[in-house]
């Protein structure tokens, strides 16, 4: 039954055509090459250090591998592979079975650290103070138990972000923790507890003090009881964890309530949704509506606008605060254009550089419809273009509250080169938006909105994007002249609104001689097993 499922999911991917594969090896082989390399250091460091100094440090490094496996997959805003259980419960299959694959599947998210485990299995081996043979069923069983806890931590998550009001709110409380220690480091704030933290982490109750003293011979019978009864909890917690999730109705959790429509906010909403058809003629403003009001109802969307104003201002609020304030300060005249920059390239994955994506197998309308192809393609942009402005809005006012300060000749700034990069994001964009189009989940908060070779081709894009307005910089660097960073800047508008209707050709011409590829492309489901 399992090398059915796996056969399935196979055949799905074979879809995906033989270029896309060969460039889903080549990035697996650089990543895992970066991650031997991190194993390798493991290795060394164990092999070479004295047994005090690993009896220390061995509980922390497990606590990290620990740490990594759980929480990484979600940080990344991507929970790895999983059954999609909507499409396998018509089958008489055990649920016994579907946990089996499910768990396995965990191990695969995990595949880094069973890397880095095995470097430092290998340094234990090859130290002349320790005996290696004395490791090998501890880490087994702490694998084991990563896998079983992994394996229940995602299904909860997965209940708890299919939820209306705590799915965007429940990761971004995740992002957040992830950023705090970062900030409160940076901004110099040392808290009086960490002692106490750390020897309450190297307390012989957890399971990774006891998997270190058990491959380190010390307590060795006690500590791997401890670390068996640790994985005989993550088991059963898995197993009632993924035994609700087969009774779980996702798409009733994810329903929305009916609304009369007569509250104040309600008609203030409905305002900003109408306003593009004030000022708009038809069929565009049509468009900019359909966009406003289907992607601030799309979880996924909504996640990575708030990401934008705050996951992207704690990344680069402690380089200015503290006593680096002084070692910054040309960061600091520029924090806000940084932080929109920021924004801008976040909400690219969700929108611009795959506008088609959440209209999955409904972008057939865009072909059929009598309107000309490029009518749509500029619907989409401008309310892309909206979006990002309402971040630039929001972001003043969250940086002004953090006391950041900025001129209105500062904001007025922001305002143009947010403006100059999204001409020239835009116009790749579109052309991406056909080249490589993939359908989106909107329920999916957790489903990354790019393949990993778009990805590659966005890092090479971004430079290119974003090099006008940085030539404008230089050149007020340079030159010490306001009038001419302006004239840049301007100059960099024109190139780019050139850029912009070339693009705009290439794009409808290739979005007609391919548009079976294109509708077939956001028409395929996953198979049995959906990335997030």
């Amino acid at each position: 039954m399992i090398a059915a499922i796996l056969r399935a999911q196979w055949l799905s991917m074979r879809m995906g055509g033989q270029r896309g594969r060969i460039f889903n090896i080549i990035t697996a082989i650089a990543w895992y090459g970066i991650w031997t390399a991190v194993a390798y250091g493991a290795f060394y460091l164990v092999s070479r250090s004295p047994l005090e100094v690993i009896r220390h440090t061995m509980p922390l490094a497990l606590l990290g591998v620990c740490v990594y496996w759980q929480a990484m997959p979600i940080l990344s805003a991507s929970m790895g592979s999983a059954l999609d259980l909507r499409k396998l419960l018509a089958y008489p299959i055990p649920h016994r079975t579907l946990f089996q694959v499910e768990v396995l599947l965990r191990i695969a998210t995990g595949a880094e650290m069973v890397l880095v485990l095995a470097g430092g299995l290998a340094g234990l081996f090859r130290n002349p103070e320790t005996r290696g043979t004395l490791a090998v069923l501890p880490l087994l069983i702490f694998i084991v138990f990563n896998v079983l806890l992994a394996s229940g931590a995602r299904s909860l998550l997965e209940r708890m972000l299919a939820k209306r009001k705590i799915r965007e709110l429940l990761v971004f409380l995740i992002f957040m923790l992830w950023m705090l220690p970062r900030f409160l480091f940076v901004s110099g704030y040392r808290p009086t507890w960490l002692g106490r933290t750390t020897q309450a982490i190297e307390n012989a109750a957890w399971p990774w003090t006891a998997a270190a003293w058990a491959s380190l011979g010390q307590a060795e019978m006690a500590s791997l009881a401890l670390l068996v009864g640790w994985t005989v909890f993550a088991g059963l917690f898995g197993r009632y964890q993924f035994e609700r999730n087969l009774r779980f109705d996702a798409v009733a959790a994810q329903a929305t309530p009916q609304s009369n429509g007569t509250s104040v906010w309600r008609r203030l909403i409905d305002a900003f949704y109408r306003f593009p058809s004030a000022v708009l003629p038809d069929p565009v403003a049509a468009i900019v509506e359909k966009e406003l009001r289907s992607l601030s109802r799309t979880p996924r969307y909504r996640m990575v606008f708030v990401m934008g104003f705050s996951f992207g201002l704690m990344v680069w609020l402690p380089m200015i605060l503290g006593g680096r304030a002084q070692a910054h300060a040309q960061l600091s005249s520029h924090f806000l254009t940084i932080v929109c920059v920021y924004a801008l390239t976040l909400l690219g994955q969700v929108s611009y550089w795959n506008c088609f994506g959440f209209d999955r197998s409904a972008t057939q309308i865009f072909f059929a419809a009598p309107q000309p192809l490029s009518r749509t393609l500029i619907g989409k942009n401008l309310a892309s273009l909206i979006f990002i402005y309402l971040e630039v809005l929001i972001l003043s006012g969250v940086t002004a509250i953090f006391r950041v300060a900025f001129s209105v000749a500062q904001f007025a700034e922001t305002l143009l080169v947010i403006g100059v990069c999204s001409l020239f994001m835009l116009a790749m964009g579109n052309i991406t938006s056909v080249q490589y189009p993939r359908a989106l989940n909107p329920e999916r908060v957790s489903q990354g909105g790019a393949s990993s070779r778009f990805q590659a081709l966005v890092f090479l894009l971004y430079p290119i994007s974003l090099l006008p307005v940085f030539l404008a910089y230089l050149a007020r660097y340079a030159l010490q002249s306001e009038i001419v960073f302006y004239l840049v800047l301007g100059l960099a508008a024109m190139i780019g609104a050139g850029v912009y209707w070339i693009a705009m050709d290439s794009a409808v011409a290739t979005a007609i001689g391919r548009r079976e590829k294109i509708i077939q492309a956001l028409s395929t489901a996953d198979g049995p097993i959906a990335a997030d």
